[in-house]
């Protein structure tokens, strides 16, 4: 095959391939240069990883077409089954939380439009729609967004100062075999085993964490249940910590070691301790409860053979939370979501059914 390009063509074709970002062209450019070159067909076919009737193919379309015609695409893709509108429309009924299969999306396009998807075709669909498998975010129904409103406006109000401290008070309970199962990437097909054990041994912990400097302090026990010796035990060790401190204000939950008869006398005894209760079904006021999902995520991203080598893996996490400190910023701010039953008219109905 006998071919030459002249001087000023070359360079024409030289600078195009430069500037060209689609593999496609650059490959039918190359092409044009090695066969100027005095290349073969199958040589230039093997450096290009395709056929010697292709590259030959593309020669021709130079000669007949020239250098637009050799660079002109003329693959369009596949015509969308369903059109924009469709798709819109199909988004809406998807964001409505009732499907939980793809199968089930490929029933209600057929029965809507009438076009037939198999399963992995409307999974491209989705995906190609931003659509995604996620799960569900869930919320206590019975909360009382009135009174969650009202104590937000108390608390704002609470005064700051130097010989004041603001902990947000709250337990939280590994157990070893439960929380060992985690979620991460694998093969297709693989199973990845961990040891698990018998779910009975727990790590009881009772946290308060300030919101404005951001301290941390618990009491941990692996045999006794928090009560209320174990709550003033927490307290004594917030007043040896802070000796300074006139008054402490605890925003807790409605957990019933907190207002025992001995916790009540002691408070007595001690008026700088002041206990400020979140409304029932709260969780979202309780800035601390953030703390407990970063543990979880940050000390359960893998197994433990022991119940001891757990608690070294919640201590890794809690004592040293100045290596989280980023997240931590970001994650244990003051900024409480509440949940309007008029946002969500029909989470509201269904949960009432």
């Amino acid at each position: 095959m006998t071919f030459s390009l002249d001087i000023n063509v070359r360079k024409r074709i030289e600078k195009r391939r430069r500037e060209e970002r689609e593999a496609r062209i650059w490959r039918r450019l190359s092409a044009i240069l090695w066969l100027a070159d005095g290349t073969t067909a199958e040589e230039v076919a093997a450096r290009l990883g395709v056929c010697g009737k292709q590259v030959r193919k593309w020669l021709k379309t130079y000669r007949t077409h020239g250098l637009d015609g050799l660079c002109e695409l003329h693959y369009q893709g596949r015509v969308p089954q369903i059109n924009d509108a469709q798709v819109e429309e199909l988004k809406q009924e998807i964001a409505q939380g009732q499907f939980r299969t793809a199968r089930q999306i490929a029933d209600w396009i057929e029965k809507r439009f009438r076009v037939r998807y198999s399963e992995s075709g409307v999974k491209e669909l989705l995906k190609r729609v931003n659509v995604s498998y996620h799960k569900v975010t869930g919320f206590l129904w019975k909360a009382d967004a009135v009174a969650q409103e009202e104590w937000l406006d108390d608390y704002r109000c609470d005064p700051v100062g130097p010989r004041i401290r603001r902990y947000f008070v709250d337990a939280c309970h590994p157990v070893w075999g439960v929380e060992m199962i985690f979620y991460c990437w694998l093969l297709v097909g693989q199973r990845f085993h961990v040891k698990v054990g018998s779910g009975r041994a727990r790590l009881n912990i009772l946290g308060a964490y300030c919101p404005e400097d951001h301290e941390y302090l618990d009491i941990r026990l692996t045999r006794d249940n928090i009560n209320g010796e174990q709550f003033l035990n927490l307290l004594r060790l917030l007043r040896e910590r802070h000796p300074e401190t006139k008054r402490f204000l605890l925003y807790l939950d409605n957990a019933a070691y907190y207002t025992k008869p001995i916790v009540k006398e002691w408070l007595e005894r001690h008026p700088g301790f002041e206990l400020k209760f979140v409304p029932p079904y709260s969780p979202n006021l309780n800035l601390i409860e953030r703390l407990w999902k970063l543990l979880r995520k940050e000390a359960f991203c893998r197994s433990y053979d022991s119940f001891e080598e757990m608690q070294r893996g919640v201590s890794a996490v809690l004592d040293h939370l100045e290596r989280y400190r980023s997240q931590l910023d970001t994650l244990m701010t003051e900024d409480f979501h509440i949940f309007h039953p008029h946002d969500y008219p029909e989470c509201c109905a269904a949960s009432t059914v």
